[in-house]
């Protein structure tokens, strides 16, 4: 179900008609999906790469901000 909601959220982003609320919609779904996938990590005994989450949680931010 991520995959799917993250290729429909990249498809919303190329369009210019799709409403900010919209958006915030899609990104609170994928930002909810990137905390799923990080909890199955930790419960596995698996780290995800430090930067690589910091960079997502501040591209995450950013997005929020510009909509």
């Amino acid at each position: 179900m991520a995959r799917s909601d993250a290729a429909y959220a990249l498809t919303m982003a190329e369009r210019p008609e799709v409403p900010s609320e919209e958006l915030r919609v899609l990104i609170r779904k994928l930002a909810s999906a990137v905390k799923d996938v990080a909890s199955v990590a930790e419960l596995r005994g698996e780290r995800l790469n430090a930067p690589v989450a910091r960079a997502l949680e501040e591209a995450l931010r950013e997005a929020l901000r510009q909509h």
